[in-house]
């Protein structure tokens, strides 16, 4: 319907993250080649140029993945993979803006924060990272933090561990006291994409048979959990499947009971229609998960 593309956008290869705010009907996309984050309107289409861009060395953005607005407490919070830290600013910051608060250091336990959520009501903050000061035999996990807190503090709770599946977590999403995160295959894992082509992306690499087995290894999942669970918990519901072998990014809708993904390898969107993950806490059963 609409494409926003061209110079005066200042997009740059990939946008890490996408958040549409539906309070000030803005879209906001990080920019982690640019080291920012971009606002346009909800409405915009063809070469628009940002109405804000978050970017500078006061900042503190190196590699920003993804973003979320707090609309109650109007704040925009940010997952930077690089400085491994959550980032606070006003909601509205725009240029060379200092953060508000800054979660960052060893006590968080956070390596690469590559997602990040925030409950307003709850007053929490969830990060998806991979393991820095708290380690399993597997990557990721969830990391819950207060709302408000800032600097080296550790976080109150902490979801990982081989029970969990999280071996690379990506983006998630927060809804009434649940956790929709999209776990992808750890990096190194069997069956990582390999380009059957050259740099140039022209001639096919000497001895290339065809296109790569690009659901090879162990698939991703989008797992829920609730906020209240802590250490090595099984997600509560699952989805899963070679269709969306490796989800990265995750929108809901739970008004019509539908979770969005981005998935990496087949370059496609997915939505799924799966009421019941939505459904009050004593909806999560084994029989249907």
């Amino acid at each position: 319907m609409r494409i926003i593309q061209g110079q005066k956008t200042k997009i740059t290869r990939a946008a890490h993250g996408i958040t549409y705010d539906p309070a000030r009907d803005e879209i906001i996309a990080s920019e982690p080649l640019a080291a920012a984050i971009l606002t346009f309107p909800g409405g915009a289409d063809g070469q628009v140029a940002p109405i804000r861009v978050l970017q500078g060395p006061h900042t503190q953005l190196h590699r920003p993945y993804q973003e979320v607005v707090d609309d109650v407490h109007k704040e925009l919070i940010v997952a930077d993979d690089v400085s491994s830290a959550i980032l606070v600013f006003p909601w509205d910051a725009n240029g060379d803006t200092p953060p508000l608060r800054v979660i960052q250091g060893p006590k968080t336990g956070m390596k690469t924060v590559v997602g990040v959520g925030v409950d307003p009501q709850r007053n929490l903050i969830v990060a998806a990272a991979d393991r820095g000061l708290y380690t399993w035999d597997h990557q990721g996990g969830l990391y819950i933090f207060n709302r408000t807190d800032n600097g080296n503090v550790a976080p109150r709770a902490v979801i990982a561990g081989p029970h969990t599946g999280i071996s690379s977590p990506w983006h998630l999403a927060l809804y009434q006291g649940k956790i929709y995160a999209a776990i992808s295959r750890a990096v190194g894992v069997g069956g990582e994409y390999i380009r059957p082509y050259d740099r140039s992306g022209y001639l096919p690499k000497p001895g290339c048979k065809g296109p790569p087995n690009l659901i090879g290894g162990p698939l991703g999942f989008v797992g829920v959990w609730y906020l209240t669970d802590r250490g090595d918990v099984p997600p509560h519901a699952i989805l899963k499947g070679a269709r969306a072998p490796h989800p990265s990014s995750i929108a809901i809708n739970p008004a019509d009971g539908e979770i969005y993904t981005g998935e990496r390898d087949t370059n496609g969107v997915y939505a799924f229609i799966v009421p019941r993950f939505f459904a009050p806490s004593n909806g999560f059963t084994p029989a249907n998960r």
